[in-house]
């Protein structure tokens, strides 16, 4: 449901800008850690780089390479952890476009395919110091 991850990060004293198309929860709404923006999550840019970029948008791979490609290239973040979805079963050549786009742009990047993810996998990026 909308605001997740929001609640996770901001319960471990983390500043959250949360961009989504819903509402999140009336309490999330109300947190004082928590800015949401009402919007397209893959058109955000953030006015200053930022910590973490954490990422669970349901969208086809294709944006979600894109979404990499652009916070890689313009250094909008320190570290991303960013869900990839499927239809069905992991396409690893895409996978593989988006951990190249991070590491051609001066990020470490690696996959996992966690255990209750069937149709997803978990990418991990981090700049390289």
């Amino acid at each position: 449901s909308p605001g997740g991850w929001t609640w996770v990060a901001s319960g471990c004293g983390a500043d959250v800008t949360a961009v989504d198309r819903s509402p999140l929860d009336p309490r999330l709404m109300a947190h004082d850690r928590v800015q949401f923006i009402r919007g397209d999550a893959f058109k955000f840019q953030p006015e200053a780089p930022v910590d973490w970029l954490v990422s669970d948008v349901v969208a086809y791979p294709e944006r979600v390479i894109s979404l990499i490609d652009d916070w890689c290239t313009r250094r909008d973040a320190r570290r991303m952890v960013i869900q990839m979805k499927f239809r069905g079963s992991p396409d690893w050549a895409a996978v593989t476009t988006a951990l190249t786009k991070a590491r051609a742009a001066g990020y470490d990047s690696r996959c996992r395919h966690l255990f209750n993810d069937r149709n997803e996998v978990t990418l991990m990026v981090a700049a390289r110091s």
